[in-house]
């Protein structure tokens, strides 16, 4: 019954929209409400994406009570089909349900993207990207019935069909080389505040979801080893390049949209290292790793959009308001989980993931060189990732910039997500599944109060959530009350390499990764160009190329072969014709 009441409910909200915007939202919050209880079960890890995606809702659903009101009655009714659609493909048990949530969350967010600036082309390019996406899956699903006689997405996975539903997922998640377009932070970044923290947040866990799901439901195969090592390389270039263009990104939207790529790009990594693995109690680990992962994401960078839509303004340079202390610090907690620092549950998405890759190393062989490597870049690119927080939380929270008291409630709601994410972290041991879960009573921790890493019997790694928090939170108290707040002092403006300014601007925080990526990111920009947002030109210039040789080839093939040369179209009908009968023969 809750296969139909669901979607029907969200599919209402839209309807409501049409009279009332604020009552449409109410009914998204209500809907998801429900959606938790009736549709999460502790034991059965894919309602974990329901668990997630639902306090997604719900967040940005009472955001949106105050947000949005100039955007008429399109935003709200468009944001109402687009979770309808979600809720279709969380539900889905056969390919036919899945396909047709699938488009419904592409067309309205097609919708959302084109509607808001009435730019064409970021909403033309993720249309195209989402089509591929749903084609891949197509192929699928006629590939499961062809072999099974049914749609059903619980029948037994090849590697074939498991391979094109996951080319499917990366072009929702923006995986390499589907980044080469930036079409993920563009079409994220042109979209409302609200619904970009949909779009990060739960577009993208949709296909996190759905190789999750056909994960589970995998049969063994030799091939699957070679289809690990893809998501692994696929991962760790996403990770390590999306992390990158988050640090010099100039455009606040953009920098997010680029997070979410890195954060998808570490997920994709622990896929990777789930199939090519061989212990047991690693895979299981990993499947607790990615549930985690998906939390912090969603969860944070949610918050992160909605932080840049109440700050006003798109772009670092034109940064103006400091919106208070409430709203500084939900954006601390919400970058600090970001950047995978504790006591965040982002924190604890980290160390688990890391955890796993050294697990791996540890058992050695070749496998285990692949899994130090893939750590070792994971590590360097979360610290580019905490440098692409950080450079969010003091430009925006800058105290030389007036204090804006206004929209209350969106900065109560930042507030509340960012301290949830450290009151999330306190409980995680309730979320991670046993024997995952332990203490140490000799160290005065209780059974229950810790999350272990295992090697086998032995224990490789462990971190207990509540004392964490407790100790960071008592060093923090004694330093305030030894110290008190920093005095400001005047010092001059270094500004990375560049001309100096009288202030340092965020084109110089990050300065010193051009400089040192010169023949990776895009070069020759003069003193004008500094506040414009740097389009990563490495992948575009290779792309150029192909497309010139291509072009060229074509234009050689063409002139030699097909040229209206009576000759030629017999020969390709002799051929045509020959491989037929052989196919025929065969068959």
């Amino acid at each position: 019954m809750m296969d139909f009441i669901i979607p029907i409910l969200y599919l209402l909200a839209s309807v409501i929209g049409i009279v009332s915007r604020k009552f449409s939202y109410i009914m998204i919050i209500l809907s998801s409400v429900y959606f938790i209880f009736v549709g999460f079960n502790f034991t059965v890890l894919t309602s974990y994406f329901i668990l997630i995606s639902s306090l997604v809702w719900i967040v940005v659903g009472l955001y949106s009570l105050s947000y949005g009101n100039s955007y008429g009655k399109w935003l709200h009714i468009l944001i109402s089909i687009d979770v309808f659609g979600m809720s279709l493909i969380l539900l889905s048990t056969n390919y036919l349900w899945l396909i047709t949530g699938w488009e419904i969350m592409s067309i309205s967010s097609y919708l959302i993207i084109g509607i808001n600036k009435m730019i064409y082309r970021p909403a033309f390019v993720f249309m195209v990207f989402s089509e591929f996406s749903t084609v891949s899956i197509i192929i699928s699903a006629i590939l499961t019935f062809s072999i099974s006689g049914s749609f059903a997405i619980e029948s037994p996975v090849s590697p074939l069909i498991y391979l094109l539903v996951s080319l499917g997922a990366f072009l929702k998640m923006g995986m390499f080389p589907f980044m080469i377009a930036e079409w993920l932070p563009i079409a994220h970044g042109s979209a409302p505040a609200n619904a970009s923290g949909i779009f990060s947040a739960t577009m993208t866990l949709m296909g996190v979801f759905l190789i999750y799901k056909m994960t589970l439901f995998l049969r063994y195969d030799i091939y699957l080893q070679y289809i690990g090592l893809f998501f692994l390389i696929t991962g760790v270039i996403t990770l390590f390049f999306g992390s990158i263009y988050a640090y010099i990104s100039e455009n606040t939207k953009m920098l997010a949209g680029f997070s979410t790529i890195e954060n998808q790009g570490a997920i994709l990594m622990a896929f990777g290292l789930y199939l090519i693995s061989s212990n047991l109690l690693i895979k299981d680990f990993i499947l607790n790793v990615i549930i985690i992962y998906s939390l912090a994401h969603s969860l944070g960078k949610t918050g992160l959009f909605l932080a840049i839509g109440t700050s006003g303004t798109e772009e670092f340079a034109t940064l103006k308001y400091n919106n208070g202390k409430t709203y500084n610090l939900g954006l601390l907690l919400i970058t600090l989980s970001l950047s995978g620092l504790f006591p965040t549950i982002g924190g604890l998405a980290t160390w688990m993931l890391l955890e796993s890759f050294f697990m791996q190393a540890y058992l050695g062989g070749y496998i285990g060189a692949v899994a130090i490597i893939a750590g070792s870049i994971l590590a360097i690119s979360e610290g580019m990732s905490s440098g692409a927080m950080f450079k969010i939380i003091s430009f925006f929270s800058s105290k030389d910039k007036e204090n804006a008291h206004r929209k209350r409630l969106e900065s109560v709601v930042i507030f509340s997500l960012g301290l949830s994410l450290t009151l999330i972290f306190i409980i995680s041991t309730l979320i991670v599944h046993s024997p995952f879960v332990g203490g140490a009573p000799p160290l005065f921790i209780p059974n229950g109060f810790s999350i272990i890493s295992r090697l086998n019997s032995n224990i490789f790694g462990i971190l207990t959530p509540f004392y964490i928090t407790g100790l960071i939170l008592i060093i923090t108290l004694v330093v305030y009350v030894s110290f008190g707040n920093p005095s400001g002092r005047n010092v001059r403006v270094w500004n990375s390499g560049i001309p100096i300014n009288e202030r340092y601007t965020s084109f110089a925080y990050s300065n010193n990764i051009r400089l040192m990526l010169k023949r990776v990111l895009q070069k020759g920009l003069n003193e004008s160009q500094q506040e414009q947002y740097l389009v990563p030109d490495i992948f575009w210039n290779k792309m150029n190329e192909f497309a010139i040789s291509l072009r060229k080839y074509s234009r050689s093939f063409s002139r030699h072969f097909m040229n209206s040369s009576i000759l030629w179209y017999m020969i390709y009908m002799i051929i045509s014709f020959l491989a037929i009968v052989l196919l025929a023969a065969n068959i």
